[in-house]
């Protein structure tokens, strides 16, 4: 996959150490996957998400919120898949939530708290109830070295970065028209008017 900042975009010129130092910080950055997907998501650190970038892609998605894993680390911490008879390279989880820090499960500084959780090293299965609310996506070693979903995308991006192998992700919504996804020709926009860096995938 080629990462290409968009020269729209309002950090033009966006390079290694910039795209890991906005990412190690929490922060969101947008991912256009026009080339095949006709889908926009935006994207965080696992390890380092906030409680303000989890609202923030909570407002501008359906509030979806989901975090791409490699399969072997879904495996560790028994992430089971949510439809058993599914057998494609990258898969939805069963929900989770961490146990400590966490109340509901579901608001943004709760999601933020498991997502974080499940990057930690020591983390471990009984650290998480099931079901929750922070979705798992298994991405398979084909998948993730080729990248065909977006949870794939977002994942290689992270990586791509130098930081744990962990994304949040979710997909953006229509500012103009609520009832439907972002369009990739919206993207710009949605970009430029939050300030935040647009990367074509």
């Amino acid at each position: 996959m080629t990462l290409t900042s968009d020269v729209q975009a309002p950090t033009f010129g966006l390079d290694q150490y910039d795209l890991s130092f906005r990412l190690a910080a929490g922060a969101p950055i947008v991912v256009s996957r026009s080339h095949d997907s006709d889908c926009v998501i935006v994207v965080a650190a696992a390890e380092s998400v906030t409680t303000a970038t989890a609202a923030f892609m909570i407002r501008h998605s359906s509030g979806f919120l989901q975090i791409a894993l490699p399969h072997t680390s879904c495996q560790t911490l028994v992430l089971p898949p949510m439809n058993p008879f599914d057998t494609s390279r990258t898969r939805m989880c069963v929900g989770v939530d961490a146990i400590t820090g966490t109340g509901t499960g579901i608001s943004a500084s709760d999601r933020a708290t498991t997502a974080r959780a499940l990057m930690a090293p020591t983390a471990a299965p009984g650290d998480f109830t099931r079901p929750g609310h922070l979705v798992p996506v298994a991405v398979g070693p084909d998948d993730s070295s080729a990248p065909t979903t977006a949870a794939a995308t977002a994942l290689e991006l992270i990586l791509h970065a130098g930081l744990r192998p962990g994304a949040v992700f979710a997909e953006l919504v229509a500012v103009s028209d609520p009832t439907r996804m972002l369009d990739p020709t919206e993207s710009v926009g949605f970009a430029r008017s939050h300030g935040l860096p647009l990367i074509i995938a």
